[in-house]
């Protein structure tokens, strides 16, 4: 019986997220197509690839608003079942308020997590291709500056720092690379190359000389036909800005930038706090849910619209104010913990206390 009605309640919730997550996609979507015409039309966009764009576009439309599709499917779920009064039955039949929201509350976990993993794992890769259509395609802007690097210098460790004059990332090969090691602040040796490939994983420098110098003296130097140096660490890809924001990255490739920025004394602050919101972010679909369910469940004397009002309008409070500490934490305003974690700590005591509140 228990089980019957969690299906029951499951199957009402996953029907309004369905028809919520397309009927709302598919309308940020026309909007942006309509926002973007004229780009297509000047640029002579093909069909073809307007679609595939907008395939990927999709994907950032479900990675940016899914807390809100939840938000809105629970909402209008719960409410249709008070409306019909089902609500009111369950508890007659000794269901608490807590036992009917356990199935919405478990699944909303999961979703969490669930969302956590696609915007890792599986969006990176497809939002990289549309920002590529989106960069070259449909604004023509010239591929170079982000393939054809040139002056690169970065820190392998204190004190150790290698500088490449020319790279193709697409190519993975350079010309004149130098290495620089330093010991009690002196250099005690130069690794020069005329030229640079990355190949198995390995950064592999051409036509070498190795100068190695004790107490400022050079010592014979070595010329060899090729050296591997084993401890850069960098991959060809965190060499070129990237398309897009340090958000959009996945979190590896997010971490490994971080890394690499605070060897070469960049300030991170910003790639830190969009670190922490990978984390954060995914947790507002439980949120709202847990918000939500107490307006939904007891419609009061204005009916369903006020209590789907209601209950929108603090979630969406929720998602303002999320915005607002992610940008004061970006500008270093608040502590970085405050910037990711206060709002969630913050709504989701709320969310418990709405809870106990509620009529059981």
């Amino acid at each position: 019986m228990i089980r019957r009605l969690d299906s029951y309640l499951l199957k009402a919730f996953f029907r309004s997220l369905f028809v919520v997550t397309i009927a709302i996609g598919l309308t940020i979507i026309v909007i942006n197509i309509v926002e973007e015409l004229r780009d297509f039309i000047d640029h002579q966009v093909p069909i073809m690839t307007i679609l595939e764009y907008y395939v990927y576009w999709g994907g950032w439309v479900l990675k940016s608003f899914f807390p809100m599709f939840v938000l809105i499917a629970v909402l209008f779920s719960v409410s249709m079942l008070a409306r019909r009064n089902e609500i009111l039955a369950m508890k007659a039949s000794g269901l608490s308020l807590y036992r009917i929201a356990l199935p919405f509350l478990t699944v909303a976990m999961l979703l969490s997590l669930g969302h956590f993993y696609y915007n890792e794992f599986l969006f990176p890769p497809a939002n990289k291709r549309r920002l590529e259509i989106k960069e070259y395609t449909i604004e023509q802007r010239s591929r170079r500056k982000h393939t054809d690097i040139s002056n690169v210098y970065q820190q392998i460790k204190p004190g150790d720092f290698y500088h490449i004059s020319r790279f193709n990332i697409d190519r993975k090969e350079g010309k004149s690379i130098s290495v620089y090691r330093t010991q009690n602040d002196r250099v005690n040796e130069i690794i020069t190359g005329k030229r640079v490939v990355y190949r198995n994983h390995k950064w592999v420098a051409l036509d070498v000389t190795i100068r190695r110098f004790e107490d400022t003296v050079s010592v014979p130097h070595q010329v060899l036909d090729e050296y591997v140096l084993e401890d850069i660490t960098d991959k060809p890809e965190d060499l070129s800005k990237p398309i897009g924001k340090p958000g959009d990255l996945g979190l590896e490739e997010l971490t490994r930038r971080i890394a690499m920025m605070k060897r070469n004394g960049q300030p991170t602050i910003r790639e830190e706090v969009d670190l922490g919101i990978k984390f954060a972010f995914p947790a507002a679909t439980f949120i709202v849910v847990l918000l939500s369910i107490p307006f939904a469940s007891a419609p009061g004397r204005g009916g369903i619209a006020v209590s789907i009002s209601g209950g929108l309008l603090t979630s969406l409070a929720y998602f303002v104010l999320f915005r607002v500490t992610q940008s004061a934490g970006y500008n270093d305003k608040i502590p970085e913990f405050v910037a990711i974690w206060g709002v969630n700590s913050l709504f989701l005591l709320g969310g418990i206390i709405a809870m106990l509140k509620a009529r059981k």
